[in-house]
């Protein structure tokens, strides 16, 4: 889950400065079904990350409604050219909600040159690739792939089990995807918080119930 920070105009801006201090009173009001392709290089190492976001439909609106500059009803390319440029711009900071990480150590990813989009039956897509901007041996080490933010404005929902897919990985590679217990997590997170010293504050520590909750994919190689 993640908290959207789309600085996009009129209607979305609401969206803006609404941040959760605390998961007992955070919930979302975006929903985002996603998909994610998990990409190997030739040389066996990870190459990039795709996300595909399906906006639900009451944010998709509000979209149509601030970027439909000739109001002909839908996001035409040069409006949803405009709409990839904002989200793009607007999110870079918190790392487009993609994180990736081996043996507890984030993987630096590379920006996506693009966030494309499309609007189709009333919901728009977005779409866009971040590459590796690290070497990461998949035979070697491990990864753990989510998208997630500290807030709960957005909630991500992979709504089939083919929600992560491998592309091009070594024939060795396996993946699992764990969702979370929200109970089991809450427990985890309340031990967690338990542990910190007097002088560690959360999520400064890198303790945070969202990514504790978050939808995610193992992949081992070796």
């Amino acid at each position: 889950m993640f908290m959207t920070r789309f600085c996009l105009p009129g209607a979305l801006g609401f969206v803006l400065g609404i941040a959760a201090a605390s998961p007992a009173w955070a919930h979302p009001h975006v929903f985002i079904d996603a998909h994610m392709e998990i990409v190997g290089a030739s040389d066996g190492k990870l190459k990039s990350v795709r996300n595909v976001w399906r906006m639900d439909e009451l944010f998709s609106s509000s979209v149509l409604m601030d970027f439909d500059k000739n109001k002909n009803g839908t996001l035409d390319p040069d409006e949803l050219q405009a709409v990839g440029k904002t989200v793009r711009d607007s999110i870079a900071e918190w790392s487009y909600y993609t994180f990736v990480s081996t043996a507890g150590k984030e993987v630096t990813m590379h920006a996506p040159a693009e966030i494309g989009a499309l609007y189709k039956d009333g919901q728009l897509l977005l779409f866009f690739e971040m590459e590796a901007g690290e070497a990461v041996d998949l035979k070697t080490q491990p990864l753990t792939i989510s998208n997630f933010d500290e807030t709960f404005y957005v909630a991500f929902d992979y709504p089939d089990k083919d929600g992560f897919q491998l592309v091009d990985m070594p024939p060795s590679c396996t993946d699992q995807v764990v969702i979370p217990d929200e109970d089991e997590a809450a427990q985890q997170w309340v031990n967690s918080v338990a542990a910190l010293g007097p002088d560690q504050t959360i999520p400064d520590d890198g303790i945070n119930y969202s990514q504790i909750l978050a939808t995610r994919v193992e992949i081992k190689c070796g």
